[in-house]
Parts: structure tokens; C-alpha cells; sequence
């Protein structure tokens, strides 16, 4: 995100279990972020808010409410941008 000049207000974390239901949080923040620790640091606080009702077969994180340059604005509304991310637990 930082590479392509984009921030967002709003982590999303998407929970799917192993009988394939799912649970989505989200929380908005009150400031623009892009950095992956941040990122992750309050992905897991929604983590750490849920009682898992299941043994979790994936989670996904996202970042929207986004904000980016002049430049970029116009083509960050015309596609999503896919970001992979490596955490380490």
C-alpha cells in the first residue's frame, strides 16, 4: 500500500470456519493507515474481540475507506487493488 501511495481508514476481518460460515468485523479508525504492522496489529485486536465458535480455516484482511494522491484517485475508483500481505503469528 505504501509502493502505491494508498491509506485507508477501515481494517476488515473476514473469519471462515471449517463448516464454511463466515464473520466479518471491521472497525474504522479515526486516521489514515497503510503500514502492515498497523494494519495487523488492529486486524488482530478484532481477532482477539470474537469468541471463535470453530476451528478457522482462513482469515482475510481488508483495507477500504481508502485515500490516495491526486494522481492515483482516479484509477484506485476505477479498480480494486490487491495487496498480498505476509503475517507472521
Amino acid at each position: 500500500l505504501d509502493n502505491a501511495k494508498i491509506s485507508g481508514k477501515t481494517v476488515t476481518l473476514k473469519i471462515k470456519y471449517s463448516d464454511f460460515s463466515l464473520q466479518t468485523r471491521s472497525k474504522t479508525l479515526p486516521y489514515f493507515i497503510s503500514e502492515k504492522n498497523l494494519i495487523f496489529e488492529t486486524a488482530k485486536s478484532l481477532l482477539y474481540l470474537e469468541k471463535l465458535k470453530n476451528s478457522v480455516r482462513l482469515l482475510g484482511i481488508s483495507i477500504s475507506n481508502l485515500n490516495a494522491d491526486k494522481q492515483r484517485k482516479k484509477e484506485v475508483t476505477k479498480k480494486s487493488v490487491s495487496v498480498q500481505l505476509r503475517f507472521e503469528f
